[in-house]
C-alpha cells in the first residue's frame, strides 16, 4: 500500500535482490535479451538511452522522451519446466515451511517494482509461449483489447485478482494497472534469439553506414554479449554505474569497436598481408602498394557516401568467389604459378571484374583482396609459413 511519503527516484533506488549477480550460470538467454535491448538503442531515432543489467530487474530500461524518462522493468524467464505460461504459473507463490509467501509470484515481483517517482511499465520475456488467456499480453500496449472496457481484459483481472486479491504495488497500483502496462514477449530458444539479435546489429549499423566482413559482426555481437555479462557481473554496491549501459556510451563503444576491426593498429596493421607476400616471394615494392591499397579499401568501408551497403557486399562476395576459384586451381595444380605469377593472374582477375562495373575503382577490389589476405582467408602460394 502507497506510504504518501515523497518517492525517490528509481535512479536512486537500490535493487530489491542483488543474488543473480553471484549465480550467473545458466543465464545466458537474458543476456541475449539484454543484448538485443542494447542493440534497439543503436537505431536512428531511439528513445531508449540506457539498459541496466541486473540491476533493479532482470534487465531495466530507460526510455526518455519529451515527458521525462520512464522505466521499464524487464522479468526474463527461459529455464521453466513448463508447457507454456498459464495464469497460475504467473500468480504460483512460494512456499515455506508450507505457508505460501505473499509478495513471492513472478507478477508481485514485477509489480513490486513499482515504487520510484518515475512512470514505469512492464515487460516478461520467455522462450517459451503463453496459453490463451495470457495471449492478450503479447499485443501492443496501444491495442483497443488492452483497455479496461474490453470483456477480455476485464475477464483477465478478474481471474488474477481471485488468486492474488488485494495484490498492489508500494505506489499503490493494483492488478488492473499492471495488465494495463505489461507486454509479454516470447523470443524462443536462445539460439533463435542471438540470431535474431544478429540481423538487428547488421540492420542498425548498415543504417548508420557502417559494414563489416560477415565473421566480423559475429566477432562485433559477441562484444556486445561480453559488455552486457560484464555490466550483469558488476556489483551494485561497489560500482552501480558499470551496471548501467547508455546509450551515448554505447554508441560511441561500438564505433571505436568498428574502427578497431577495420583499422588494426598501426604497428599491426598489414602483418599477415606482409608475411603472405614475403612467403610468394613477391617484391617488396608489390607489398607497400598491397598495405596502401588495403589501408584505402578500409577507408572505403567506412564511408557512408562511397556506395551503397548491398552493392558492395555483393561485389565483396562475387569478387571472392573469382579469387576462390583460382586459389582452388592452384591447390589443384591446375595452375604452375609461382607466388608472382599467381599474383599477376590474380590483379588481372580483379582488372576483368572491374571492367564491368566501371563506376567502381580497380583500387577497390585490389584492396579487397589484400584484406581478405590479411585476414588468413586468401595467399598467393601453396607454400605456407612455418
Amino acid at each position: 500500500m502507497s506510504s504518501g511519503l515523497p518517492k525517490s527516484s528509481y535512479n536512486d533506488i537500490f535493487p530489491l535482490e542483488i543474488g543473480g549477480v553471484v549465480a550467473r550460470n545458466g543465464f545466458y538467454f537474458q543476456d541475449h535479451v539484454a543484448a538485443g535491448f542494447c542493440i534497439d538503442m543503436l537505431k536512428i531515432g531511439s528513445e531508449l538511452k540506457a539498459v541496466w543489467c541486473e540491476a533493479l530487474d532482470d534487465v531495466t530500461l530507460v526510455h526518455g522522451d519529451k515527458g521525462g524518462e520512464r522505466f521499464e522493468f524487464v522479468q526474463v524467464k527461459n529455464n521453466e519446466a513448463i508447457a507454456s505460461w498459464s495464469i497460475s504459473k504467473l500468480c504460483k507463490r512460494d512456499k515455506k515451511k508450507g505457508v505460501y509467501v505473499v509478495g513471492s509470484s513472478i507478477l508481485e515481483k514485477s509489480l513490486a517494482y513499482e515504487r520510484g517517482a518515475e512512470q514505469c511499465s512492464f515487460r516478461i520475456v520467455t522462450c517459451l509461449r503463453v496459453n490463451a488467456e495470457l495471449k492478450l499480453l503479447e499485443l501492443p500496449l496501444s491495442s483497443p483489447k488492452r483497455t479496461s472496457v474490453c470483456t477480455q481484459f476485464t475477464e483477465l483481472c478478474k481471474k488474477i485478482e481471485e488468486k492474488l486479491p488485494e495484490c498492489e504495488s508500494p505506489n499503490g497500483s493494483n492488478i488492473s494497472s499492471w495488465l494495463s502496462r505489461t507486454v509479454w514477449e516470447v523470443s524462443h530458444a536462445t539460439e533463435a534469439l542471438k540470431n535474431k539479435n544478429l540481423l538487428k546489429l547488421r540492420k542498425a549499423l548498415s543504417a548508420l553506414g557502417f559494414g563489416l566482413a560477415e565473421d566480423q559482426w559475429d566477432e562485433l555481437y559477441k562484444k556486445v554479449l561480453c559488455r552486457v555479462q560484464e555490466a550483469g557481473r558488476a556489483d551494485w554496491r561497489v560500482e552501480p554505474s558499470q551496471k548501467k549501459i547508455l546509450q551515448d556510451d554505447f554508441l560511441t563503444w561500438i564505433k571505436d569497436e568498428i574502427n578497431k576491426s577495420l583499422h588494426p593498429s598501426i604497428d599491426g596493421a598489414g602483418t599477415r598481408l606482409s608475411e603472405k607476400m614475403k612467403i610468394a616471394e613477391l617484391p617488396l615494392e608489390s607489398i607497400e602498394n598491397a598495405k596502401w591499397q588495403r589501408r584505402n579499401y578500409r577507408r572505403i568501408c567506412l564511408s557512408n557516401r562511397y556506395m551503397d551497403l548491398s552493392k558492395r557486399e555483393q561485389l565483396e562476395s562475387d569478387t571472392a568467389a573469382h579469387l576462390n576459384l583460382l586459389l582452388s586451381q592452384l591447390d589443384a595444380g591446375k595452375l604452375d604459378d609461382s607466388g608472382i605469377e599467381f599474383h599477376n593472374r590474380c590483379l588481372e582477375k580483379l582488372a576483368d571484374i572491374q571492367s564491368s562495373s566501371s563506376e567502381i575503382s580497380l583500387s577497390f577490389f585490389q584492396g579487397y583482396m589484400y584484406y581478405i589476405t590479411d585476414r588468413c582467408v586468401y595467399r598467393f602460394t601453396t607454400k605456407v609459413a612455418l
